[in-house]
C-alpha cells in the first residue's frame, strides 16, 4: 500500500469532517427522539407502539379515525369493507401485534423487523380470532417486514398462501392476506398522514422523526453528513487504496477487534461465574451467518455443545446479534423439550428453531457499537449474567433429559 497516499487521504477526509463539525455547532442536528429510546429495529416497543398509537381512533392524536382510513387506503384494503368509525384497534392481542376490528371485519397485523417467524404462529392468530367470533370471522391478516416477504412455512403450519388469500389444509380459504413494507405502504402511508396533519406542527414532526427511523433501517437515511460528491470524489481519486483496505484489510480488523473483546469477555465471565461454569471462545469469521464467538455452559451438561448459552450474529460482518439458549436437535428431541417450556414463562424471551429461548441483543452494528458508541466489555457480561440468571432453572431441566 502506498503509505503516503493513504495520509494524504485521510487528510482530506479530515478536512470535511472538520466541516461538518462546524455545522453542528451552528445548531444543525440529527437528534430523533425515537432512536434516543430505543433501538431503530426493537418491533414492539418503537415499531407497533408507535404504529399502534397512529391507528387508535381513541389515541390522543385527537385525528379519529382518519390515520385508520388512510392506512386502510395505502396497503390497498377499501374492499374488504372494514367500518373505521367503530373499528378498536389493540396491541398485543392474544400475542397478535395489532389486532384491528369492527366486530364483522378483523385485521391480524403481523410486524417482523429482524425477528424470525414463531411455530405456528400465524395459523394460531387465524385459529384464535375464528374461535372468537363463532368461526365465522371474516379475517385480513397483514405480514408487515422491511422485505415484504411472506410468512414461512414453520409459521403456517400447513397453510398455503395463494392469490391474497390462505387455505387450510382442506383447500378452504380461510383468511385474505397481503405482504406489505415498511419502505412502500408504510411509508405510503406515513405521507399520507403528513399531508392530513401538515398544519399540526407537533404531530407533523413526529410522524417525519418515524420516518426517518425506517430511513434507516433500509440505509435510506440522509441527515447530517459531509458532502457526498466530495467523499465520492476523494474514494475515486484514491480507489486502489480504499479497493485494498475493503477487500484485505476490512474484515481482518473487524475480526482482530472482535477477538480481543469477547477474550475480555471470556476473562471477565470467569472471575464472576462459579467454577461448575465453562466460557469458549470461537476465532471470528466475518463471511459465515450463524456465527457464535462465545458459549457459556455448565460442565455437567456434556461437552457444551449439546446444551449452552449462546451469543450468535444472524448476519455476515458481525451484524444481528442475539443471545439464548441453544440445543442440539439431533441429540435433544424437540418435542421433550417443548413440554418442559410449557411451565416457564420468560417474558421477552422468544422460542426459536434451535434455541428453547432467544432474544435480540439490540446492538445491530455490533461492533460499531464497541468500536464508536463504546459498548464495554462489562455491558455485555451483565447481559449474559442476567440471561443466566433467568434461564438456568429451564436449562437444568433441560439437561435432565441427557441423563434420561
Amino acid at each position: 500500500m502506498d503509505i503516503e497516499k493513504f495520509e494524504s487521504m485521510l487528510k482530506q477526509i479530515k478536512v470535511l469532517s472538520d466541516k461538518l463539525e462546524v455545522k453542528k455547532l451552528r445548531g444543525n442536528n440529527d437528534y430523533n427522539l425515537f432512536l434516543a429510546l430505543f433501538d431503530a429495529s426493537d418491533e414492539v416497543r418503537l415499531h407497533s407502539r408507535f404504529i399502534c398509537s397512529l391507528l387508535d381512533p381513541n389515541s390522543p392524536h385527537y385525528q379519529k379515525e382518519l390515520f385508520l382510513e388512510l392506512f386502510i387506503k395505502a396497503c390497498g384494503l377499501e374492499d374488504f369493507g372494514l367500518n373505521s368509525q367503530i373499528a378498536k384497534v389493540y396491541k398485543e392481542y392474544e400475542n397478535i401485534d395489532i389486532y384491528i376490528t369492527d366486530g364483522t371485519k378483523h385485521i391480524i397485523l403481523e410486524n417482523k423487523i429482524y425477528a424470525g417467524d414463531q411455530e405456528t404462529q400465524i395459523k394460531r392468530y387465524i385459529k384464535t380470532i375464528q374461535q372468537e367470533n363463532g368461526n365465522e370471522a371474516e379475517i385480513y391478516v397483514l405480514f408487515l417486514s422491511p422485505q415484504g416477504r411472506e410468512p414461512t412455512g414453520y409459521s403456517l403450519d400447513g397453510l398455503k398462501i395463494k392469490d391474497g388469500r390462505i387455505s387450510n389444509e382442506k383447500g378452504d380459504e380461510i383468511a385474505k392476506f397481503k405482504a406489505i413494507s415498511y419502505d412502500k405502504e408504510i411509508m405510503a402511508w406515513l405521507g399520507l398522514c403528513l399531508d392530513e396533519a401538515g398544519n399540526l406542527a407537533n404531530l407533523a414532526a413526529v410522524i417525519s422523526q418515524y420516518k426517518n427511523v425506517i430511513e434507516k433501517i433500509y440505509g435510506k437515511y440522509k441527515g447530517l453528513e459531509m458532502d457526498t460528491e466530495e467523499i465520492s470524489k476523494i474514494i475515486l481519486e484514491n480507489y486502489d487504496i480504499v479497493d485494498e483496505i475493503r477487500n484485505k484489510y476490512f474484515d481482518i480488523a473487524n475480526a482482530n477487534r472482535l477477538n480481543e473483546f469477547m477474550l475480555n469477555v471470556k476473562t471477565e465471565l470467569e472471575k464472576r461465574l462459579p467454577q461448575e461454569w465453562c466460557v469458549e471462545t470461537r476465532d471470528a469469521d466475518a463471511s459465515r451467518r450463524h456465527f457464535a464467538p462465545l458459549y457459556v455452559y455448565k460442565r455437567s451438561w456434556d461437552d457444551g455443545f449439546l446444551l449452552t448459552f449462546a451469543l450468535e450474529f444472524d448476519s455476515k460482518n458481525f451484524l444481528y446479534p442475539y443471545i439464548g439458549l441453544t440445543y442440539d436437535e439431533g441429540r435433544i428431541k424437540k418435542e421433550r423439550i417443548e413440554n418442559i417450556q410449557a411451565g416457564f414463562t420468560f417474558g421477552e424471551w422468544k422460542v426459536g428453531t434451535r434455541f428453547a429461548r432467544w432474544k435480540w441483543l439490540k446492538k445491530d452494528q455490533f461492533l460499531r457499537e464497541i468500536i464508536i458508541n463504546k459498548y464495554s466489555e462489562t455491558e455485555l457480561v451483565d447481559e449474559l449474567i442476567k440471561m443466566k440468571d433467568e434461564l438456568e432453572s429451564l436449562a437444568d431441566e433441560i439437561a435432565k433429559l441427557i441423563e434420561a
